[in-house]
């Protein structure tokens, strides 16, 4: 059964939507409700001040957060048990192949859960915009996400308008993305506490880095800051923002690659 059969990746897709349903649909739906908290909190501040207003581009940053904040539990919701004994053996046993069993995986990791709860709580905060009353004035569309442009003016007068929606967009969902991508491998690793255990040792792999990083950076400063104000007004501001834009970019996506990749070898030798 190795080779992709497009019919029993659908039966795989249809056995996870149920399980998603079961395991994670009250956490997925938590999520979606958070910005009837934001609009909670901020009504009680609201007749303190009659100007007061949750700015759209706040309320998206925090639908935004809920969104990979429901990337990251998807795959231990709905997968939580695929690598240990005996609760396991429900995904050994499944009549599909491994790829088959990981596409899935992959399809409600990175896209199903997260864009359900990034479309819930986009629909949940315009429903309560509708509302005559409240501290939300303005749409979440009128986010300066949407709005993204920005006019870099030069030393001779001339502007050039950027416009970065469309990096940042990409940029979030890639970093969506990756960080999904990091639960879904620690999920095949380890046993029990997943979300924390994971959470500390991406803590303490970010220390290491630092201490390893950090002294080359405080080396190499003030030549980088040299050649900064050496050819400062040679730099193009907005080429300077896209090529980091494109920086982010494709670190996200090279980090949802390798660590896809391991899921996969390690889904392959998972012993049950």
């Amino acid at each position: 059964m190795n080779k992709f059969s497009f019919n029993r990746f659908k039966k795989v897709v249809v056995y996870d939507f149920h399980n998603t349903l079961s395991l994670y649909g009250f956490s997925m739906l938590i999520l979606m409700l958070i910005p009837v908290a934001i609009w909670t909190l901020g009504w009680v501040f609201h007749p303190l001040n009659e100007n007061f207003e949750v700015p759209p581009t706040m309320r998206l940053w925090v639908v935004y957060l809920m969104t990979t904040l429901a990337a990251a539990l998807a795959p231990l919701k709905i997968y939580k048990s695929c690598n240990l004994r005996g609760t396991g053996n429900y995904f050994a046993m499944l009549p599909a192949s491994l790829g088959e069993k990981f596409w899935s995986m992959f399809l409600y990791s990175f896209i199903l859960a997260p864009l359900a709860v990034f479309l819930g709580s986009a629909i949940v905060d315009t429903v309560l915009f509708v509302f005559p009353f409240g501290p939300f004035d303005s749409p979440i569309w009128d986010a300066s996400l949407f709005g993204s442009r920005i006019d870099y003016s030069y030393y001779d007068g001339t502007t050039i308008p950027f416009f970065y929606g469309g990096y940042a967009l990409l940029s979030c969902v890639l970093s969506v993305f990756s960080t999904a991508s990091v639960f879904f491998f620690t999920n095949t690793i380890f046993k029990k506490n997943k979300f924390i255990k994971t959470i500390l040792w991406s803590m303490l792999i970010g220390f290491v880095l630092t201490n390893i990083l950090l002294p080359i950076f405080i080396h190499n400063a003030p030549r980088f800051i040299e050649w900064i104000s050496n050819h400062m007004y040679d730099l193009e501001p907005y080429r300077f923002f896209t090529n980091t834009y494109w920086v982010s970019i494709a670190f996200s996506a090279l980090l949802t690659a390798i660590f896809s990749f391991f899921t996969f070898r390690r889904l392959k030798k998972m012993q049950y």
